[in-house]
């Protein structure tokens, strides 16, 4: 329905074959929650994709009609809107329970390393503004890397 021209098999074999030529690679998609005809079954699918990939961002949607796209001219929108609404709820749910676990296992394994190990990585980072924890001892940022992860830094100013 989607015109998707690869499987999920193929799918998870380009994700994990970019994972491993860029370790540190943010993987990013969009899931429309209810599209025409979506099935309980594909649904799951959709939730279950999500937990392995554990996407770094992504923007979820209920479907709704567009007028002037194929949907729209072919398709009937035939999902429930508290269906839509119900599936949305657990595809961001998924997403924010999955990027919870990936950002606590990135700090464990960042904290378990010497900090030699660390040091002289540069990343490129848009500052957001103070981080809760700076005091005017211990002065930090926070910002975000181009990949999307938060990051806290001693404010060198």
């Amino acid at each position: 329905r989607m015109r998707r021209s690869y499987s999920r098999e193929a799918y998870f074999r380009l994700i994990s074959d970019v994972r491993s030529i860029i370790p540190d690679v943010a993987i990013t998609s969009d899931f429309i929650a209810g599209f025409c005809g979506e099935t309980e079954e594909e649904h799951k699918d959709t939730v279950s994709l999500m937990e392995e990939i554990r996407y770094d961002m992504a923007y979820m949607f209920a479907y709704s009609l567009r007028e002037k796209t194929a949907a729209h001219r072919r398709m009937v929108d035939d999902v429930p809107r508290e269906v839509k609404s119900r599936r949305l709820s657990e595809i961001v749910g998924t997403f924010h329970a999955a990027l919870t676990a990936k950002d606590d296992e990135s700090h464990t394994a960042r904290a378990a390393l010497p900090t030699g190990d660390l040091a002289g990585r540069t990343e490129l980072v848009l500052v957001e503004g103070h981080s809760k924890k700076s005091s005017p001892s211990l002065r930090q940022l926070h910002g975000r890397t181009d990949g999307g992860r938060r990051v806290v830094f001693p404010d060198m100013d």
